[in-house]
C-alpha cells in the first residue's frame, strides 16, 4: 500500500511539472509582448517621446496671446518741495495693478520655430515607433542566440562523449599492448581540450541567457525550440533594387534624418529673420490706488493729492501696434545664418550616408534571405548524409571494420554539421526581420510569421 502510494505521489509530482511547464513555456510573441512592459530602454523611450510632444505645444505657444498681471502694494515716502502749505514730508500707501497683452501679428522667426518644434515632434513619434521595431529583432535575437548557445553546448558534449569513448579504447588497448602511450596521451589531450570548450560554452550559455532575462523578465529556461521543418520563404519581391526602393521611401531612420533635414532649413531661416522687422499688437491697463498717509503732519496728507495726481487714484490704457525694424548687430546675423546654411550642409550628408548605408545594408539582408532558403536546404542534405554515414560508421565498429577514430571522426563531424545547420536557420530567420526592418514594415503581425516556427 506504501510502495503504491508513493507510485502515485511521484505520477503526480511527474504530471504537475509537465502541466506547469506548458503553462508557463513561452514562444517569440509573448517574449516580446513582455519585453514591452518590461524593457527600460523602450519605457525610457516611451517617457522620450512624451516630451517630445511638448515641442509642437512650445512652439506654437510663442504665436499665441501673451498675457501678464502684476501688482505692487508700496509704502511710500515723499518729501514734497515748500508750497503755500510750506514744506511738507510723510508716508504714504498706494496699491498698483497692472496687465498686459501682446501678440504676434508677424515675426518670422517665432513662425520658423513653431514649424521646426513640429518636426522635432513627428521626430519623437518616429524613435519611438523605431524603438518598438528594434525590440522585436532585439527580442528574437536573444532568444535564438540562447537556442544557438544551447546547441553549441549539446554538440560539444557529443563531441566529448566521442573523445571520452576513444581516450577510453586507448587506454585498454594500451594495456594489451595494441597502441603505445603517446596514442593514450593523444586520446587524453583531446579529451581535456573538449571539457575546457564544455566549461565555456557553458559560461556563454549563462550569458545569453541572463541578457534575455534583463530584456523580458522571462525564465530563459522555458523557451521553446524552433519546429523541425522551419518555413522557408524567399523575399517578395524577389529584386534587391525593389526592397531597396521601399527602403529608401518608408526605413524609419531615413525618415528622422530627412526631418532633420527640414529641421536645419528651418534654422537657416531663424537666422535670416534677425534682418526682418517684427510687428506685435499690445494693449495694456494699468490701475493705481488713492494714496493713504501713513504718517506726517496735516499739510503732508493735503498736499500729496492736491499738488499732483501722481497720488490720486486713476485707471489708465493703451492698444496700439509695436515694430522693431532691426538695422545692424555688429554681423551676428550673418555669421548665424552663415552657420545655419553649414549645418544644413552636414545634415543633408548624414542622409545621403544614411541612405547608402540602408541601401547596402537590405541588399545584403535580401541575399541572406534568397540565398538563405537554399542554404538551409542544403545543411539539411548535409544533415542527412552525416547521420547516414555515421550510422555506417557505428554498424562498421560494431562488426569490426571500423575503428575508434573513425567512430570519433564521424561523430565529431555529425556534430558540428549539426550546429552548423540549426546556425543557418537561425540567421535566415533573423534576416528575415532585418529586411523587414529596414524597409519600416516590421510589427506584431509579422513576428507571428517568425512565430510559426515555434514548436508550441
Amino acid at each position: 500500500m506504501c510502495i503504491l502510494k508513493k507510485f502515485w505521489v511521484g505520477v503526480f509530482i511527474i504530471f504537475s511539472n509537465g502541466l506547469l511547464s506548458m503553462v508557463y513555456a513561452f514562444d517569440l510573441v509573448e517574449a516580446y509582448r513582455n519585453a514591452l512592459v518590461y524593457n527600460a530602454d523602450y519605457l525610457r523611450s516611451i517617457a522620450e517621446n512624451t516630451a517630445g510632444q511638448e515641442k509642437q505645444v512650445q512652439g506654437l505657444s510663442a504665436l499665441l496671446p501673451q498675457i501678464s498681471v502684476n501688482g505692487a502694494y508700496n509704502e511710500n515716502y515723499v518729501n514734497l518741495p515748500a508750497t503755500a502749505n510750506g514744506g511738507v514730508a510723510g508716508f504714504f500707501h498706494q496699491p498698483v495693478l497692472g496687465a498686459t497683452l501682446n501678440q504676434v501679428i508677424f515675426d518670422f522667426s517665432k513662425f520658423s520655430t513653431y514649424t521646426k518644434a513640429k518636426y522635432e515632434t513627428q521626430i519623437a513619434d518616429l524613435k519611438l515607433q523605431d524603438a518598438k521595431q528594434k525590440l522585436i529583432g532585439t527580442v528574437v535575437s536573444a532568444y535564438f542566440d540562447i537556442l544557438y548557445a544551447s546547441d553549441n553546448l549539446e554538440a560539444i558534449r557529443m563531441q566529448k562523449n566521442a573523445f571520452e569513448k576513444q581516450m577510453n579504447n586507448a587506454k585498454k588497448a594500451f594495456e594489451v599492448g595494441t597502441v603505445s602511450i603517446a596514442d593514450v596521451n593523444d586520446a587524453q589531450a583531446n579529451y581535456d581540450a573538449q571539457n575546457a570548450k564544455e566549461i565555456q560554452a557553458g559560461n556563454d550559455l549563462l550569458n545569453r541567457k541572463t541578457i534575455f532575462r534583463n530584456l523580458t523578465g522571462l525564465n530563459p529556461d522555458l523557451i521553446q525550440p524552433l519546429v523541425d521543418n522551419i518555413d522557408l520563404i524567399n523575399p517578395v519581391p524577389n529584386t534587391a533594387e525593389a526592397w531597396s526602393n521601399v527602403a529608401q521611401e518608408n526605413n524609419i531612420t531615413i525618415k528622422v534624418l530627412g526631418k532633420k533635414l527640414e529641421m536645419a532649413k528651418e534654422d537657416i531661416n531663424i537666422a535670416k529673420s534677425g534682418h526682418m522687422p517684427t510687428l506685435n499688437a499690445v494693449a495694456n491697463v494699468n490701475y493705481q490706488g488713492l494714496g493713504v498717509g501713513d504718517y506726517g503732519n496735516g499739510a503732508f496728507y493735503q498736499a500729496i493729492n492736491s499738488v499732483s495726481n501722481q497720488y490720486a487714484e486713476q485707471t489708465t490704457g493703451a492698444v496700439g501696434l509695436s515694430l522693431n525694424i532691426p538695422i545692424y548687430s555688429g554681423g551676428l546675423i550673418n555669421s548665424q545664418v552663415r552657420e545655419a546654411i553649414a549645418n544644413f550642409e552636414v545634415a543633408e550628408q548624414d542622409l545621403t550616408a544614411n541612405k547608402r548605408q540602408v541601401d547596402q545594408s537590405i541588399r545584403n539582408a535580401f541575399w541572406q534571405v534568397e540565398n538563405g532558403v537554399n542554404f538551409v536546404k542544403a545543411q539539411n542534405q548535409a544533415l542527412k548524409s552525416s547521420q547516414l554515414q555515421l550510422k555506417s560508421v557505428r554498424l562498421g565498429y560494431q562488426v569490426g571494420v571500423r575503428n575508434s577514430i573513425d567512430l570519433v571522426i564521424s561523430e565529431k563531424a555529425y556534430a558540428a554539421i549539426l550546429l552548423d545547420y540549426n546556425k543557418a536557420r537561425y540567421d535566415y530567420l533573423n534576416y528575415r526581420l532585418q529586411l523587414k526592418y529596414l524597409t519600416g514594415q516590421i510589427d506584431e503581425n509579422y513576428l507571428k510569421q517568425i512565430n510559426i516556427n515555434i514548436k508550441h
